[in-house]
């Protein structure tokens, strides 16, 4: 992120001073010698930080701090006074200044005064972030997977961090854990120690999307009462992660597009050009192929978001994870709730194994946690999950493995057939109530037959 500092005073071997000094510890700097030049340079040089003299000859600068928080509240001031002026400083404190300085100064109390204030203006950034998110990032769970496929797609990942500039879009069904896989990436990056801002497209209404993407500038439509920045502008220097970028309008996707091209944006209602520094994740549960053919989404801007896919399967692809994952979000909420569960029981670890999970891991964990609310002591029971869910663990054989080898992916056919034979031999001797000839004959199968496959199940 760029260091933008402003320097407002009519003396000219200051301006030098200052500039050539905060140049030297790596700051952008503008200087300008009136208030009238200060007036436009805020809009053009867009300031982090102003350093302006209280006596100025076209005005005083105690007088100009309103104009400069009316034209964004969050750039901060250091008032420049002489040493009798010192009324002069708590009057601009009062306006909003967060320091002052007496001249002569020296650079080395310079460089402690703005390195302090950009200390400060960076922990308002993060937490304008993370303002009203549930979860912060220390305790944010990561990825955890036995699944080696899974393990290669991480490998993969961490390999598209390393690279700064590439764009992501991460695919998915609902629940994969698709938000994990953008903080996987982002944390990391050369940028983890940067802001990260999340935007869920599904949740802006339509008429305040370009609003809150972009920000807007003050009185550019009714209500605008002040400058507001876009989260691509707080964003700025770290990681935008667009969730559910399938649901943007297509009328605001080229404008997206247009600020994906040259990380240029510009406010609602703003004529002037906004570089910021930022890397983009992309995320869907929808196919965006699709979707373009149908007109739904720009073909253009699918292919500029599309640079690395990665697309995380459905657990129900990758069976190993389920006990592991149980299991640890039994930990986590024995922990939570300070209980001592045992694990699962038999019945419910198979049944587990056998339902095809269409919430994914979201809906495992929402699973889990409801078991560890309600029950109280020794192993995880079927019974103390929803009986909607219990329901469908107990019935239904799943044909989703077909989906496998759609993909081309080997199945293990002698397992689901024999989990086949099984679930249809306990439904029959289910409806027959136990009679073991009638369930045969229902399975169009001889008793003797029905009675060795029984044994085998035994």
């Amino acid at each position: 992120m760029n260091k933008r500092v402003m320097v407002v005073d009519d003396e000219a071997s200051i301006r030098i001073s200052l500039e050539e000094g905060l140049k030297d510890f790596e700051y952008e700097v503008e200087t300008v010698s009136s208030i009238e030049a200060a007036r436009t340079s805020l809009l053009s040089f867009r300031p982090q930080l102003l350093i302006l003299d209280v006596r100025l000859k076209d005005g005083d600068g105690i007088d100009f701090i309103d104009h400069v928080k009316s034209v964004d509240k969050d750039i901060e001031v250091i008032v420049m006074t002489a040493y009798g002026d010192i009324q002069k400083a708590v009057d601009a404190m009062k306006k909003g200044a967060l320091e002052f300085v007496t001249k002569p100064f020296d650079m080395d109390e310079i460089e402690v005064l703005v390195k302090r204030a950009f200390e400060g203006i960076y922990k308002n950034q993060r937490l304008l972030i993370y303002e009203n998110r549930h979860e912060m990032e220390k305790g944010k769970e990561s990825i955890l997977t036995q699944n080696e496929g899974m393990k290669s797609l991480l490998l993969q990942a961490k390999k598209v961090a390393m690279q700064d500039s590439v764009t992501v879009l991460i695919t998915g069904e609902t629940g994969t854990g698709k938000e994990l896989m953008a903080d996987y990436i982002h944390n990391n990056s050369v940028r983890r120690k940067t802001p990260m801002v999340k935007i869920n497209c599904a949740a802006i209404p339509k008429d305040l999307f370009e609003s809150e993407l972009f920000g807007h500038e003050k009185s550019a439509f009714t209500g605008a009462n002040q400058l507001k920045k876009g989260m691509f502008e707080i964003a700025d220097g770290g990681t935008v992660f667009l969730d559910e970028i399938g649901e943007i309008p297509l009328e605001q996707q080229a404008k997206l597009l247009r600020f994906l091209e040259n990380r240029i944006l510009k406010r609602v209602g703003g004529l002037q050009g906004i570089s910021v520094n930022v890397r983009v994740i992309a995320a869907t549960n929808r196919n965006l192929l699709e979707m373009v053919n149908k007109g739904l989404f720009r073909a253009d801007l699918y292919y500029r978001i599309n640079v690395v896919p990665i697309n995380i399967r459905a657990l129900r692809e990758r069976r190993e994870d389920i006990l592991y994952l149980a299991e640890h979000f039994r930990g986590h909420y024995n922990q939570k709730f300070n209980k001592a569960l045992l694990g699962f029981s038999e019945e419910a670890s198979e049944l587990m194994m056998a339902y095809s999970w269409p919430g994914n891991v979201r809906e495992l964990k929402n699973l889990i946690e409801r078991a560890c609310i309600i029950q109280d002591e020794g192993a995880i029971k079927l019974s103390e999950f929803p009986s909607g869910v219990q329901s469908d663990l107990t019935s239904g054989y799943s044909f989703d493995f077909l989906k496998w080898l759609e993909r081309g992916q080997a199945i293990d056919l002698t397992e689901h057939l024999t989990t086949l034979e099984n679930e249809c031999i306990d439904r029959a001797l289910e409806i027959c109530h136990g009679n073991q000839s009638k369930a045969a004959e229902l399975l169009n199968i001889s008793r003797f037959a029905l009675k060795r496959r029984l044994e085998k199940q035994s």
